[in-house]
């Protein structure tokens, strides 16, 4: 903090000392009220150097903003020293927490919708999985039904003939060897008719 900010407050709080009406134009005056409450300017402009040179001049001005651009920031740094928070501090963290709660709301409620829309698909699925299986099984009773019924088509028809050869699952049939004739003293037989 400036010297010049300190002498002002202890020369601004004797001031004040003496009537409520001084505060509350104290408290105008630091809100931008500055041609309004001459005392409290020609206050500041002592303590700031700025009584000394005319009015009139393009450098008072910058000069001006300068001692004011120090004040405020004395004045920030005296409030947070004394644990104050400024009234737009404060309204902004107002408004802040005020968004802050609207979104955690809209955050909650989008949770418990999502959560429903889960905890309801996830269910489905489950059904689906159960019906799949079902129709798994289903199939597959059919299928074996299916082969038993042709199993025993092929066992039970009459007059249909033997399956031979390597169709019937026997193998090659082997040629059964001609009967050779009967050897008698070397000639040969003669049959009659």
């Amino acid at each position: 903090m400036d010297k010049q900010f300190l002498e002002f407050w202890g020369n601004a709080f004797l001031s004040v000392a003496k009537g409520q009406q001084q505060l509350d134009d104290f408290v105008k005056w630091l809100s931008g009220s500055f041609r309004e409450f001459q005392d409290i300017t020609s206050l500041f402009n002592r303590f700031y150097g700025l009584d000394a040179m005319p009015k009139d001049t393009p450098d008072y001005f910058a000069i001006w903003e300068k001692a004011m651009g120090q004040f405020r920031g004395s004045f920030q740094e005296f409030l947070t020293m004394m644990d104050f928070v400024s009234r737009k501090d404060y309204i902004d963290l107002s408004r802040e927490n005020e968004d802050l709660k609207k979104r955690v709301a809209e955050q909650e409620e989008a949770i418990s919708h999502l959560r429903t829309l889960l905890h309801d698909k996830v269910k489905v699925p489950d059904k689906s999985i159960q019906d799949f299986q079902a129709l798994i099984d289903e199939q597959a009773r059919h299928y074996q039904e299916f082969m038993k019924s042709i199993g025993k088509a092929f066992e039970a028809s009459p007059g249909s003939p033997e399956p031979q050869g390597e169709s019937a699952g026997r193998g090659p049939e082997k040629a059964k060897p001609k009967a050779k004739p009967a050897k008698s003293g070397g000639k040969p037989q003669h049959r009659a008719s």
